[in-house]
């Protein structure tokens, strides 16, 4: 971690813990209680103060997270890297503020990084393991006669950091104290305040991702789930089942779904741990993870003859998290609403719906059967309910499949459809109709298909065409004989 750069009230970092010597006290689970004639100490006071300030951190680290508030903008001026003024809260709950620019110079940043990583012969130009290009200074050239007088070739290095905002504090206005018997210096005067400011840091490494509730951002789709993992594979099955519920019932039972996962996901969640402690504290994260990420520095660099020079600096902001009022979260949660109530307006009819993954192919591809999920009417499946076409991987288009005879079975809940002969190309879409003349219809109630499990409301009057895409495996084409390309 590099510590560059002018700012007034550049002080170490605050310790949370509750007796941090002229650190304010946290103590969220530690009350003052007070009685009539009681006699209070120093120490009382610090339980007095350190109380309500350790639950606000605890509250804000906890419910709303680590972030910026507002500013804290980063720029590059010229041979300067510059840091605006702004707010944040870091990851144990505390204000960090900056109230003046902080300023860094990138060369001698360049050159203070440069000294501490040298050149590799076999590395590659980035942070993790910089190296020059071409040939450094001073390196022989394969004759024997290495000049160390003349200077080789320039190098070039791609530096890789990240600027974080770090809590600061320092002590300030001092004022007439009685000595304390104790202390061999006898100092009359002590320190009344303690002034809380930022800090900022140039770090190596990335900031370590929390990313809590898991489970919920894949219910969401904000993560991908892995598939060696049980947690993330279950909140997948969830929300594929989520997604089968008629949209008029969708909310209702994603809202069952979230609350069921962050359950999960809450039982789960602890501390951060230091390394080797037994007890967790009380903060979500330690001391070494609290900053708040600004942003990623990307700093093209060329070295020549002992000289650092600057080149293309890229300064990405994505990396920081903005912490937003619940006022602007409660406008944002309402622009969603006319979806939802759109949704919950339309009632479904009841009609049948088709089931993608009951469909089967015969050996010879000259049928096919799929399931829906109620019986349908007795005479309701034509051929002309069921188209079928097929396109060429060679790009000679569509191909109309006929459709020569379509049948239910018994229950009503299995449709055969027979064709003329097989689909002409691999990629087959099956349109099975729920609108137009002649739609498959539900028996009871009669109403036209619905569509796809998981689909939009169907209606009493009209429902929803369901469509089928399958690629019919290569091995089976070849076998299947006669075909005639219309």
């Amino acid at each position: 971690m590099t510590a560059l750069g002018t700012h007034h009230g550049d002080t170490g970092a605050s310790d949370p813990g509750p007796c941090a010597g002229g650190e304010l006290p946290v103590n969220p689970f530690l009350a003052l209680r007070v009685a009539f004639g009681m006699l209070l100490g120093e120490d009382d006071f610090r339980v007095l103060i350190g109380n309500p300030r350790g639950k606000l951190m605890l509250h804000q680290a906890w419910q709303h997270g680590p972030g910026v508030v507002w500013g804290l903008p980063v720029r590059r001026h010229g041979d300067e890297l510059r840091v605006g003024a702004g707010l944040g809260v870091d990851g144990l709950g505390r204000e960090v503020r900056l109230e003046s620019s902080w300023c860094l110079s990138l060369a001698e940043w360049a050159k203070t990084w440069i000294e501490a990583h040298p050149a590799e012969p076999d590395g590659e130009g980035t942070a993790a393991g910089p190296a020059p290009t071409d040939r450094t200074h001073g390196e022989d050239d394969g004759d024997g006669d290495g000049d160390d007088d003349e200077p080789g070739p320039p190098g070039h290095r791609t530096l890789r950091a990240w600027i974080v905002a770090e809590f600061a504090s320092c002590l300030d206005r001092p004022v007439p104290a009685l000595a304390d018997p104790c202390d061999v210096t006898r100092r009359h005067d002590d320190f009344s305040r303690i002034v809380e400011s930022a800090r900022i840091t140039v770090r190596e490494d990335p900031p370590p991702p929390r990313l809590p509730y898991r489970r919920v951002r894949v219910l969401l789709g904000l993560a991908e789930p892995r598939q060696d993992d049980p947690a993330d594979q279950e909140a997948r099955t969830t929300a594929e089942q989520v997604a089968r519920v008629p949209a008029g019932q969708r909310a209702e039972a994603l809202l069952a779904a979230f609350r069921w996962l962050a359950a999960k996901d809450v039982t789960e969640l602890a501390p951060e741990r230091e390394q080797g402690e037994a007890c967790p504290t009380w903060a979500p994260v330690t001391e070494d993870h609290a900053g708040i990420p600004l942003a990623e520095l990307t700093v093209e660099i060329t070295e020549y003859d002992g000289c650092v020079r600057v080149g293309d600096v890229a300064v990405d902001p994505y990396v920081r998290t903005a912490v937003l009022p619940t006022t602007t979260l409660q406008e944002l949660v309402c622009g969603l609403a006319p979806g939802l109530l759109g949704a919950a307006g339309e009632t479904d009819a009841g009609g049948p719906r088709v089931i993608p993954a009951s469909l089967a192919w015969n050996e010879d591809m000259t049928s096919f059967s799929f399931k829906v999920t109620k019986p349908l009417a007795a005479g309701s499946a034509e051929p002309e309910s069921v188209e079928i076409s097929s396109l060429s991987a060679h790009g000679r288009g569509w191909a109309t499949d006929e459709v020569d005879e379509v049948q239910l079975t018994a229950d009503g809940r299995t449709v055969v459809v027979d064709l003329d002969q097989p689909p002409a190309y691999e990629t087959v879409r099956i349109r099975i109709h729920g609108t137009g003349p002649k739609p498959l219809f539900g028996r009871d109630p009669q109403v036209p298909l619905a569509g796809l499990v998981g689909g939009p409301p169907g209606g009493r009057h009209e429902g929803h065409d369901a469509v089928i895409t399958h690629h019919l495996p290569r091995s089976a084409r070849e076998s299947a004989a006669g075909r005639t390309e219309a």
